[in-house]
């Protein structure tokens, strides 16, 4: 496992400093502003949630070998705050409907079944649709897939990897990419179909900044990758909106990890 570059560690202490200027900006607009006030006092209301959220990432990280202190946890619980707020203002929605049935108990076995159930089903339509990503931008440009790259930057331990996946690929990139920033577009524009796009193409040009730590690889063939993230993103925001937060990550993180199970064995 490579060492993690420069660039990419200041990125995401940027980040982190954002999420909390952001958050901060919320707390102190909050006391003049009546609009805001209510956003606020919604947004303070989720911190449990986003403490468990930030927690499972950084657990997720120490059983991944990456160590317990991990500033990036507070980035999560700073996302999470805002997009748990933006999310539960849309009318009717849940986004952590596992965890609701575990607090209330009931159907408990049900949801975590149909979460799993789901993440397992999703692996292989979004393993063919990220190909087709691929596919198009290497006749369109006659790019060179090279992700075997990037699967190689990650620990040869399986278990290693799956842990790394679901805090990094799964619940960080979740948390921003659909809990928060499609939360927000779906509550400015109120066009459900619309956020998921606009997302997915966030999500897509993601991959090609410093605040992945893959980005390197994936500039060796930008074009394909951004329209296979941004296809695989459209999938994670139709699942988010439909099945929530939990299924989303898991699915993610099963999509990554099971082709890496089999990549490594071949």
């Amino acid at each position: 496992m490579e060492q993690t570059p420069t660039e990419v560690i200041f990125a995401n202490l940027a980040s982190t400093v954002l999420w909390i200027l952001a958050v901060a900006m919320i707390l102190v607009a909050g006391q003049r502003s009546q609009r805001i006030r209510g956003f606020r006092d919604k947004m303070i209301a989720q911190w449990k949630p986003s403490l468990t959220i930030a927690v499972l990432f950084v657990i997720g990280m120490g059983l991944g070998g990456r160590g317990l202190l991990n500033p990036y946890g507070v980035t999560l619980f700073c996302q999470s705050l805002i997009g748990l707020t933006l999310a539960r203002s849309m009318s009717g929605y849940e986004p952590l409907p596992v965890m609701q049935s575990l607090i209330q108990r009931e159907r408990v076995w049900r949801s975590i079944g149909l979460m799993i159930g789901i993440a397992l089903i999703l692996v292989l339509p979004v393993l063919i649709i990220g190909s087709v990503g691929l596919s198009i931008g290497r006749q369109l440009v006659g790019e060179t897939n090279r992700s075997a790259e990037a699967m190689g930057m990650l620990p040869s331990n399986k278990w290693l990897t799956f842990f790394l996946l679901l805090s990094g690929a799964g619940i960080a990139e979740e948390t921003t990419y659909r809990l928060v920033f499609l939360s927000l577009f779906w509550r400015v524009t109120r066009r459900r179909w619309l956020a998921i796009i606009l997302s997915a193409m966030l999500f897509g040009a993601y991959h090609l900044t410093p605040l992945n730590g893959m980005y390197r690889v994936f500039w060796q063939f930008p074009i394909s990758q951004f329209l296979a993230s941004t296809l695989i993103g459209i999938v994670w925001g139709y699942v988010f909106v439909k099945r929530g937060y939990e299924t989303t990550v898991l699915g993610h993180t099963f999509s990554d990890w099971i082709p890496f199970i089999l990549f490594s064995a071949g």
